[in-house]
């Protein structure tokens, strides 16, 4: 027992060192960038991470979570990293945005009925509808701050398209279209379209850092995944995994 007692120290020593190199990133269904296969993150935004990670001495120890969860996880340290966060003013408050990996053309759709498409053909036509949204998603401004329009929020994608299914929306505010028509299609519905109206944006895609861990014991650590990250889009080599998947890379459009 003397033994032991003694070992501790050195134990909890090492255990300390093996969490300086060791970050906790989240992921969640967002294809094509990334999704999970038999539990285990996949995707050319994945491969990115782990390539920068791997060059530096990082282990990555994945957690699949809701996004809401992955937030509030990030504002308390519980997390140090979250994949394509968008940056917005209010993020910054908690989250320490590492450098761009690229631009993406991500447009704002909206999911209508079928013949209905001209209900919604400008912005002011949104202050009429009911309007589903997902909770904690930043789609752009005026939108995210206009308290005229009447949001009904929900916590997924099923859960939108469950209420949009039952006639409870007229319509559903989609920033990543991919995983909304995917949930559509596992949901067996196909009584949809897209609204003329959509909002065309370019925007950064960026992995989120635990602000507070940041400004406590991680900055160096952050700031070193950075500068990587930076070098593969200069050099190119972001796109080539992005061409890899198949999966149009950042900085280039359709």
């Amino acid at each position: 027992m003397k033994r032991l007692l003694s070992l501790l120290p050195l134990l909890f020593a090492l255990t300390c060192v093996g969490d300086d190199d060791v970050l906790r990133v989240d992921f969640r269904e967002r294809p094509p960038e990334m999704h999970a296969v038999d539990g285990l993150p996949s995707g050319p935004l994945i491969s990115v991470l782990e390539t920068a990670a791997q060059r530096l001495g990082i282990d990555l120890h994945w957690r699949e979570a809701p996004f809401l969860r992955s937030l509030e996880d990030l504002r308390s340290g519980r997390v140090d990293l979250v994949p394509r966060v968008l940056l917005t003013e209010q993020r910054r408050e908690y989250i320490h945005f590492l450098p761009s990996i690229g631009n993406q053309q991500l447009n704002i759709r909206f999911v209508t009925r079928p013949g209905e498409e001209g209900r919604l053909s400008r912005y002011e036509d949104l202050y009429r509808l009911s309007l589903g949204v997902k909770r904690g998603t930043a789609y752009f401004e005026p939108f995210d701050s206009d308290d005229l329009l009447n949001r009904v929020f929900a916590s997924d994608d099923a859960q939108l398209v469950a209420m949009f299914r039952a006639g409870r929306l007229d319509t559903i505010a989609v920033l990543d279209v991919a995983p909304m028509e995917a949930q559509l299609q596992a949901m067996g519905f196909r009584d949809y379209s897209y609204a003329y109206y959509a909002h065309r944006q370019v925007l950064g895609n960026h992995f989120g850092a635990s602000l507070k861990r940041y400004q406590s014991d991680r900055r160096e650590l952050y700031d070193r995944l950075g500068a990587e990250l930076e070098r593969m889009r200069a050099e190119g080599e972001i796109a080539l995994i992005y061409r890899r998947y198949g999966v149009l890379p950042p900085d280039e459009t359709n």
